[in-house]
């Protein structure tokens, strides 16, 4: 029998799953799970009534949401200058945490999707070297794979062990189902989807392919790195990928404007020009910092206690990080 998360037959690169089943869901629940049902509804009357009555929908669900937004955006703003502006952000960010929700259940819209910067794309590539493209969680991560491969943009993307894990019981399972399928295994190779539990060699063979590896630059670490006036905890592996193996790091960030979807790359970063992967990692966040800061209601809370307020002190980390 082959272990969880890999094929049988030596194909051990490409994930399958250990419990699709999905138990305990309600009938409302998988009606509302079933993107069909959301075709009923024109896309912008959906997602303009869902950042209207959303956030006072799921207040009722949970009275102590609106206090953690406001505190999320407090922690998130505070050394910058826009702290004063948290409680009035926090309301935008619960605003567009429902209108990204209905979206999440609209997988059509990343047919007309734009693609902005596809300079920068071609400017990493340009040398037929790995490229190492690092995304936050701003709008949805899950956006990132799906955009790039209904496009055409050749892409491998890391995830979490957790998609091919048995399936949570209920709602949270069949989002995650959906999460899975419509923005990962229907628009991208089964081979190109690298669980993040891989073999570190996995990584620098995609690299030294040529190819491009997606990863995200916020995931939650001990890699002390600046970000937002304060020392934050992120892991380490976009930066140490790319200083190893020169592979030029391609910032991209997802933006949603009523439902219209862009994926945008920004100026591609060469390692070359620093002096280990401590400084390229610095450099990575820096890329995202006026990208957070203009826009922080879009930043998804894809982990509690967030990465992007989590302080960690030099010391902790050790050298090799």
């Amino acid at each position: 029998m082959a272990a969880p998360g890999s094929m049988p037959g030596g194909r051990e690169d490409i994930p399958v799953p250990q419990d699709d089943t999905i138990r305990d869901a309600k009938l409302l629940a998988r009606l509302y799970a079933n993107p069909r049902l959301h075709r009923l509804v024109p896309d912008s009357l959906a997602v303009e009534v869902a950042g209207r009555v959303g956030p006072a929908m799921r207040q009722r669900r949970n009275p102590n949401e609106r206090r953690d937004a406001e505190t999320f955006m407090r922690q998130l703003l505070q050394h910058t200058p826009r702290a004063a502006e948290a409680p009035e952000l926090a309301r935008r960010w619960l605003a567009q945490k429902s209108r990204t929700g209905e979206v999440f259940w609209r997988p059509w819209l990343m047919d007309r999707a734009r693609i902005e910067g596809a300079e920068h794309w071609e400017a990493a590539r340009a040398e037929g070297k790995g490229v190492v493209l690092v995304f936050g969680h701003i709008v949805g991560a899950w956006l990132m794979p799906g955009i790039l491969g209904t496009k055409g943009y050749p892409v491998y993307i890391v995830i979490g062990p957790h998609y091919y894990a048995p399936m949570p019981r209920g709602y949270e399972g069949l989002a995650l189902m959906h999460r899975r399928v419509a923005y990962g295994e229907n628009v991208l190779p089964m081979d190109h989807i690298v669980l993040a539990t891989s073999p570190p060699q996995r990584f620098l063979d995609i690299l030294a392919a040529g190819e491009v590896v997606a990863v995200a630059f916020d995931a939650p670490g001990r890699a002390a790195t600046p970000f937002l006036g304060r020392t934050v905890g992120f892991g380490g592996a976009p930066a140490r990928l790319a200083f190893e193996t020169g592979a030029k790091v391609l910032p991209a960030v997802p933006e949603l404007e009523g439902t219209q979807l862009t994926m945008r790359f920004y100026p591609p970063i060469d390692p070359v020009q620093f002096e280990d992967h401590t400084a390229l990692r610095a450099a990575i966040a820096a890329t995202f910092e006026p990208i957070v800061l203009a826009r922080p209601e879009a930043v998804e809370l894809a982990w509690i206690p967030c990465p992007l307020v989590t302080e960690v002190e030099a010391k902790e980390v050790p050298a090799s990080s």
